[in-house]
């Protein structure tokens, strides 16, 4: 079974003009959860319509929590083998069935724990989303210069097939749900951002591997990207969860060891 966790922020427009991302009704094998933040009449009624399961309880929560949450749920209410799949993704990023099977697929023929797919800022597919990255160091903030984020993106023109990266954006990602669980999912004590990093980066640990990135699966990732305030709320999160990165990568996990 797989199974894809979407939490909405008032995304209940977003969410039905792109008809839940292009899963609703997408099989018996593919089931879409909801867990709205923003309680929608509007978008609980259409998720009852389309076989879409559809959560507005414990508002309020980081967007790790919100993941945690619906894991959780969906273990405690229709239950979750070991091989299932359980997907994080975003409800900006659009994608089909067809597309989501072949991940499965792939990710079952390599053995792969943890991976992604290849997305795009366009619906033509011609301007890529830098949605795979190599992890942060105490220099990233130097780097910044040249660089012009704390996390440096992969060169996905470098990928003529399969590979891996360090980590790979919460927009999408695709876990084995015995992996999710090991990992104990994502740590909760980072409200926002860096919540992927930190998780990809315990993967690393575990698996003694990157994330897998497969180019040739693509989905459209329509983000605003809005530009963070040094004052704003959202630029505290950002620097207050880089810093807690770095001490954990550094400090906290520098004795763990490949399982």
């Amino acid at each position: 079974m797989i199974h894809i966790a979407i939490v909405s922020h008032g995304h209940q427009d977003l969410l039905i003009a792109s008809q839940i991302g292009g899963l609703q009704d997408a099989g018996d094998d593919i089931h879409v959860w909801i867990k709205d933040n923003l309680p929608s009449s509007q978008l609980k009624e259409y998720c009852l319509r389309h076989r879409v399961s559809y959560t507005d309880a414990a508002p309020g929560l980081g967007f790790g929590a919100n993941n945690n949450f619906l894991f959780a749920q969906i273990k405690n209410s229709v239950g979750i083998q070991a091989d299932d799949i359980f997907i994080v993704m975003n409800p900006d990023v659009s994608t089909d069935q067809a597309t989501i099977l072949e991940l499965v697929r792939l990710m079952r023929s390599d053995q792969a724990a943890l991976a992604t797919l290849n997305l795009y800022r366009d619906a033509g597919f011609e301007t890529p989303d830098a949605n795979i990255r190599r992890f942060p160091d105490f220099f990233s903030p130097i780097r910044m210069a040249w660089v012009r984020s704390l996390t440096e993106p992969y060169n996905k023109n470098d990928y003529a097939s399969a590979g891996f990266s360090d980590w790979a954006s919460g927009a999408f990602l695709a876990f084995t749900a015995s992996h999710y669980q090991v990992l104990h999912g994502f740590d909760d004590r980072y409200f926002m951002y860096f919540e992927d990093v930190d998780l990809c980066y315990r993967s690393s640990l575990i698996l003694g591997q990157g994330v897998r990135y497969y180019p040739q699966l693509k989905a459209l990732h329509s983000a605003a990207r809005k530009n963070r305030n040094v004052a704003s709320r959202h630029a505290n999160w950002f620097i207050r969860s880089f810093l807690k990165f770095i001490f954990r990568k550094y400090f906290v996990y520098s004795g763990a060891r490949h399982a």
